[in-house]
């Protein structure tokens, strides 16, 4: 009886997949997997054998590369901009991905992490924030990234190709290809 409800659901996963493939994604995907309660909406291009698993959504214009795999309850969304997410990458559960934002190739993003390519304007004391509008410097993620869980990437940051990020840093400031950083604020302490 189990392995009946199982197959049942993988053929009712299938067929979901096919459907969004042909209504939603401006080129065919091969072998893209949706699980149950995935949010799609906006200009989204999916490439191949991509993993996008329950609970997550993906919202605005997003382009996310083959082979790449997107965890459970994980939200991408832009506005305005888009967000670009390279090839063999993943991102793992609880993640948020938010504003103008750049992922290289083979980048890992483990959970919990937060990298927003965006940010409220504040100057005027007489307006309230929420009133003032929002920019986005942007977020450029290099290939060979590894991005600790519990992570906070903020607006303007460039991590360098083959970078590794600390769990629970706050990344401020650009941090150079190559290296280890760590801290809140994100610092380096070695040179791979």
């Amino acid at each position: 009886m189990i392995s009946l409800v199982y197959n049942i659901k993988r053929v009712w996963r299938f067929f979901i997949s096919f459907i969004y493939r042909l209504i939603f994604f401006k080129f065919k995907a091969k072998d893209l997997y949706i699980g149950g309660g995935v949010v799609f909406w906006g200009n989204i291009i999916i490439g191949s054998h991509v993993r996008i698993y329950e609970r997550s959504k993906i919202l605005g214009k997003v382009c996310i590369g083959n082979s790449t795999s997107i965890s459970e309850n994980v939200e991408i969304r832009t506005r305005f901009e888009s967000i670009q997410i390279g090839n063999n990458c993943s991102i793992n559960r609880n993640s948020l991905v938010i504003g103008k934002v750049s992922i290289g190739d083979f980048t890992m993003i483990a959970p919990n992490s937060v990298i927003v390519g965006s940010n409220h304007v504040f100057e005027k004391k007489e307006i309230p924030i929420r009133n003032q509008g929002i920019i986005s410097k942007g977020i450029t993620i290099g290939n060979n990234v590894w991005i600790g869980a519990n992570v906070v990437v903020l607006d303007g940051v460039t991590i360098g190709s083959g970078s590794v990020i600390g769990a629970g840093s706050v990344v401020t400031k650009d941090i150079p290809p190559n290296c280890i950083a760590v801290g809140n604020p994100c610092k380096v302490i070695k040179n791979k």
